[in-house]
């Protein structure tokens, strides 16, 4: 294997973080199909793009529910059991979705409650993984796992995506559905052999409220993280429901492509997205990554508008691709510098911060949804674009300062950050009482 190779796909010589990470390539795999598929159930059902975003909606609303709660957990309990417990309930909810839809008993109630189920264990599942990572890995292949770990996720776009929209040809959305219950299983035995070492924690006086309390005032204490966390919501409302939303009305509606068509532009999304977490994977650290989310909240706006102008095809599966990378690499400079400028047994509830603002995208899927409704789907995207574009660079002109001098994601600030007894904490340091006090 080349040095070239061996550098971007280090962290998978790892044996436990190889499971995580499979079960995370089968876990995506689900999810993306479970997207595409669900879109062109809803769609099927009802013909309503107010009622495809609604659905959207009700999917990711258990993330601002339980999100923060979920990081808690995370911290406080056996994280493998969580995975275990998460993936049994989503593998149920799609089973049912299948053998409904297969016995033509499927209704519309049917296709929000699943929804909502399904996004519950994620709202669980994904913190913990996120929060697995550096317990399975040594620091300085801390960035490179959370790289590969969004490669997954970016790849799944390609192959779920895609999948779904080719097994949408020979099969109806119930044969999917019992697919991915079936790839569910693959899953749990990935997370079967996987081996997570044993945490020191230390016994709770506390309960999960106080826990989040503390979660509030560690991220209080540290201006990175609440301006880092304060910038997703620009992309999580604004941005990201371009994947959910518009892509499948521009499949079907637009570009008149029909069911399959949205299997294919989510591939091409996924493409991107695939191509840059492989570029983050292959660095060995990011100087300046606060510097680089700026730009990449800059490029992905203007793509979006770009897209919302594009009336081929190909122009429209390349944009997409653009958006994509654009994406997965803002969330893994994010996930980079959360994790490294936190401390360890804070790793949950911080990376769980990230659920306020995901759980915002129903809120930003509803308003795509209205907007498409009022303005039909291109100038509801121009309008979507161009709100990331301006809110982007008002966010760089007025934080610049802060995003330049936030450090490279292997500096000693990120786990070592939590030091007893230090005289004088620096900014991106927890108080020492809080510290002490764990």
């Amino acid at each position: 294997m080349r040095a070239g190779t061996r550098q971007t796909f280090r962290a998978l010589r790892h044996r436990d973080y190889r499971y995580l990470w499979l079960g995370q390539t089968g876990h995506s795999a689900t999810l993306w199909m479970d997207q595409v598929a669900r879109a062109v159930l809803i769609l099927q059902l009802t013909d309503s793009a107010l009622m495809l975003s609604l659905v959207i909606a009700v999917r990711l609303l258990p993330i601002l529910l339980f999100g923060l709660v979920a990081g808690a957990v995370a911290d406080r309990s056996d994280r493998k059991r969580i995975l275990m417990a998460t993936q049994w309930v989503a593998l149920g909810s799609h089973l049912f979705l299948g053998v409904m839809v297969t016995a033509g008993l499927i209704a519309t109630w049917q296709v929000f409650l699943t929804a909502f189920v399904a996004g519950s264990a994620m709202a669980f599942n994904q913190p913990v993984r996120q929060s697995l990572i550096p317990a399975l890995v040594p620091k300085e292949d801390l960035l490179n796992a959370i790289a590969l770990n969004q490669a997954a996720l970016s790849f799944m776009r390609i192959g779920g995506g895609s999948l779904a929209g080719l097994l949408l040809i020979p099969f109806d959305v119930g044969g999917v559905y019992l697919i991915t219950a079936a790839f569910y299983g693959l899953v749990i035995l990935t997370t079967v052999m996987m081996r997570v070492p044993q945490r020191v924690r230390p016994i709770r006086k506390t309960s999960i409220t106080e826990d989040l309390r503390e979660g509030f005032v560690y991220i209080g204490a540290n201006p990175t993280l609440l301006l880092v966390t304060g910038l997703a919501l620009i992309l999580f409302i604004f941005g990201f429901p371009y994947q959910q939303v518009f892509v499948p009305l521009l499949a079907k509606d637009t570009l008149d492509l029909g069911d399959s068509g949205v299997g294919f532009l989510a591939g091409a999304t996924g493409a991107g997205a695939f191509a840059g977490s492989i570029f983050i994977a292959s660095r060995s650290q990011l100087t300046r990554p606060g510097i680089q989310l700026s730009i990449n909240m800059l490029v992905f706006g203007g793509a979006l508008v770009a897209i919302s102008l594009q009336e081929t095809v190909v122009g429209t599966a390349l944009l997409l691709a653009l958006a994509g990378s654009m994406s997965v690499t803002y969330m893994a400079f994010t996930n980079g510098i959360l994790l490294q400028h936190s401390a360890p047994e804070m790793h949950g509830r911080v990376v769980s911060l990230l659920s306020l603002d995901r759980g915002l995208i129903p809120l930003g899927a509803i308003l795509a949804g209205v907007l498409v409704s009022t303005l039909d789907v291109r100038p509801a995207l121009f309008l979507q674009g161009m709100t990331v574009l301006v809110l982007s660079a008002a966010a760089l002109l007025i934080a610049g300062r802060r995003l330049a001098a936030i450090g490279p994601t292997e500096s000693s600030g990120g786990h070592g950050s939590a030091r007893h007894g230090a005289p004088s904490p620096p900014p991106d340091t927890p108080p020492k009482e809080l510290v002490a006090g764990r």
